[in-house]
Parts: structure tokens; C-alpha cells; sequence
């Protein structure tokens, strides 16, 4: 397998398979294009008793991309470890936005990534620490101190990860600490809950400004 993965039709796969994820809406980090590639051409060579340079031409981006958009479909039962997959961010715009603002933001994230962690959700932990780390750099990259810009699409994320975890508390009972001992842990559940949502609402009232 590792001299496909050298040629040039193998790497053409990946480029076109990438392009059309694209078109799902879904952004993919190559490296998990390139294993999803891998494996459907391993599996075609066994079936087929071809070897994978022959099998590699039998193998379309169509049917690459539409498995991986299967496997990330977060109605169904293990998308959740899906970690590589992300939403296409459409609108490029972006809105200025004080540095203590994206603080809180930035806590926001963690907040959310925590609980996904800790509760098994290792896409929406990952998602959710690639979005507090992108803030952290719009901060970083701040030389003032004062505000600097953020994407819009950032924000849209931010809010549709925190509002998820938000609602798995509730509804699933996703705790701080799923131990299953009884240490107040409940009480905090809680009251982070409305925390989350008023986060939410912050982010989508900053995301408002680029059209006001």
C-alpha cells in the first residue's frame, strides 16, 4: 500500500476526493482523506484480487466522499468519533470584536470541550479546542490590546457547538464529572447550563453586527 499512496493517481484521488467533500459542505483534514483513500483501495485489491495499483483505478472520489459524509453524519451512532470533519465556513466576512469579548469566548470553547471530552464526544472536543485555539491566536495576533477581528464563521461554529453541548447536559446528562459518584457535581451541570446559552447569545449578537 505504501507505493500507491506514492503515485500519481492515488494522489489525484485525494485531491478530487477532497474537492468533493467541499461540495457536502464538509472540510476534511487530508491526512483522513487520505486513510479513507487507502483503505477503500485496500479493501477493492482484496476483493477483487487485484493489486492496489491496479485497484486504485476503480475506486471514484464520489464513493470516498460520499462514505465519509456517511460516517460523519452526526445522526447516526458513532459519528461522534469523527473527529476530522468540519463544516465548510461559506461567508468569509469578518467583525471586529473587543479582546476581553473573545476572552470570554475563548473560555466558552474550552467549557464546551471540556464536557464533550469528558463525556465521550471526541468530535465535538476536538471541534470545539480547534475553535478556542483560533481565537487564541485572533487575540495573539492582536498587537494593540483592544480588538481585533474575528470570522464570522467562527463565530456561527462557536455557538452551534456550545448550544450542542448545552442541550447533551439536559438531555443526556453529560456532567463535569461522569465518575458516577455523587460529589455536587449535578448542582454544577446545572447551572453551567444557562451560562452556555447566554454564551450563545453573545457570540450570535457578535456574529449580528457584520449585518447591521
Amino acid at each position: 500500500m505504501s507505493d500507491v499512496k506514492s503515485t500519481v493517481k492515488f494522489k489525484a484521488l485525494v485531491t478530487e476526493t477532497t474537492a468533493v467533500l467541499l461540495t457536502h459542505g464538509l472540510e476534511v483534514e487530508p491526512v483522513a482523506v487520505r486513510d479513507v483513500v487507502a483503505h477503500m483501495v485496500e479493501v477493492l485489491a482484496q476483493q477483487t484480487g487485484m493489486d492496489a495499483e491496479e485497484a486504485v483505478h476503480l475506486v471514484t472520489s464520489e464513493t470516498v466522499a460520499d462514505a465519509i459524509a456517511r460516517a460523519s453524519d452526526q445522526t447516526l451512532e458513532g459519528a461522534e468519533a469523527v473527529h476530522a470533519v468540519r463544516p465548510v465556513r461559506v461567508d468569509a466576512r469578518t467583525v471586529s470584536a473587543a479582546v476581553r469579548v473573545l476572552g470570554r469566548l475563548v473560555m466558552a470553547a474550552a467549557q464546551a470541550g471540556k464536557y464533550a471530552s469528558l463525556n465521550g464526544d471526541g468530535r465535538a472536543a476536538a471541534q470545539a479546542m480547534d475553535l478556542a485555539t483560533e481565537l487564541g491566536a485572533a487575540l495573539a495576533a492582536d498587537r494593540v490590546g483592544e480588538e481585533t477581528e474575528v470570522p464570522l464563521g467562527l463565530l456561527d461554529e462557536l455557538a452551534q457547538v456550545v448550544e450542542s453541548v448545552a442541550g447533551k447536559i439536559e438531555s443526556e446528562g453529560w456532567s463535569i464529572c461522569p465518575c458516577g459518584e455523587v460529589h455536587e457535581q449535578d448542582e454544577v451541570d446545572v447551572e453551567v447550563v444557562p451560562v452556555m446559552r447566554m454564551d450563545v447569545e453573545f457570540a450570535r449578537r457578535l456574529r449580528a453586527r457584520a449585518d447591521s
